[in-house]
Order: C-alpha cells, then structure tokens, then sequence
C-alpha cells in the first residue's frame, strides 16, 4: 500500500494570487491542492503557474489536511523583470531536457 505526496522544490502561486502585493519580508499564506512536501527554512524560488519567477521566499510552514497543502511564506527578494526573464529562460531550457515541461 502507498501514500502519493508531491514533492515542491519550488513555491507556486494560485492563479488568482495576486503578484502585485508582493514585498520583501511580507508573510503570505497560499493553499495548493494536494498533499505536498516543502523544505522548510530554506531558500525557495517562488513561481506562478506560466512559470514567472518572481525571487527567493522561505517556506516557515506546510501544513497537509483533506487533500490539500497550507503554505506560509516569507518573500526574502524580489527579481527584476530583466531577472525574471532569465530565471524562466533558463529554467525552460533545463527542464525541457528533464521532461518536466
């Protein structure tokens, strides 16, 4: 017998977050469907669903209960939209050799 839980390296942002609240050192609580594992007090890149990377956060908790994962974070930094626009290069590039796009 198995349990599935996803394993997130990254924090992903619900598609009606709205990125425009986004400041450093501002907690925010997202809920994503599915149990999920995070690393907790870690640097963490966080993105939103067409895989816009918007800086560094830190996981402070994950909470898992009726198919669904709590997450509050922190926004440590913030990208420019010149760094946003290299983080999502690169990344595509990457994880299309990976399959994960």
């Amino acid at each position: 017998m198995g349990y599935f839980v996803e394993l997130n390296t990254l924090i992903g942002l619900p598609k009606d977050f709205d990125v425009t609240t986004l400041a450093v050192g501002k907690k925010y609580t997202v809920i994503k469907q599915k149990e999920r594992a995070f690393p907790l007090h870690l640097a963490m890149l966080f993105i939103d669903g067409s895989w816009n990377f918007y800086g560094y956060s830190v996981a402070h908790s994950a909470k898992t209960y009726d198919q669904k994962t709590v997450i509050e974070f922190e926004v440590l930094t913030l990208f420019t939209p010149q760094e946003q626009a290299l983080y999502k290069q690169k990344f595509l590039e990457a994880a299309k050799k990976t399959g994960e796009v």
